[in-house]
């Protein structure tokens, strides 16, 4: 039986063909001129749905089940120094303003270190939730560091992006 990746069944996996190693992040979205943002971490991506029990009753007694439930909206963290690109604070604003062309469609990019992208991800509906800069010290030489918190209606994993040279 032929597997996604057209693998057979009960095939070993090749580690170095199926692992997905990432140096960059870029994101891209709707609207946006001049190229991408690019990020130094991504912290996470989350996609959940609630489990909800189901209780039913008949003539072999209660029956006490787990049912899909409700889906929760999926949230991407991404992490970048602070420079003056000050697009994310913009597109943030946007949100905070209650503008309806907030919510924007994006292209989330992981890239391995030669720039080639690995794997992509499509956020439907995307705006920035929280927006944050780390603490810092005056007189220190930390880098100052953002992190956006995008939420979105739902992510879809890019099948086609492997192989794909970088954009810039």
């Amino acid at each position: 039986m032929a597997l996604p990746g057209g693998r057979q069944q009960g095939a070993r996996l090749d580690p170095t063909n199926t692992l997905v190693s990432a140096a960059r992040f870029y994101l891209q979205f709707d609207g946006m001129t001049g190229g991408e943002i690019t990020f130094a971490e991504l912290t996470g991506i989350v996609s959940e749905v609630e489990a909800t029990e189901y209780m039913s009753s008949g003539s072999f007694g209660v029956t006490l089940g787990k049912q899909f439930g409700k889906n929760k909206p999926p949230t991407v963290t991404l992490k970048r120094g602070v420079d003056m690109d000050l697009t994310l604070w913009k597109w943030h604003k946007d949100v905070l303003d209650g503008k309806p062309t907030a919510r924007r469609g994006c292209t989330l990019t992981l890239c391995d270190t030669f720039g080639t992208p690995k794997q992509a991800y499509n956020l439907v509906n995307a705006w920035p939730t929280k927006l944050s800069i780390s603490g810092m010290k005056a007189g220190g030489s930390d880098t100052a560091i953002a992190e956006v918190t995008l939420t979105c209606e739902q992510i879809n994993l890019d099948e086609q992006i492997k192989g794909k040279p970088p954009t810039s």
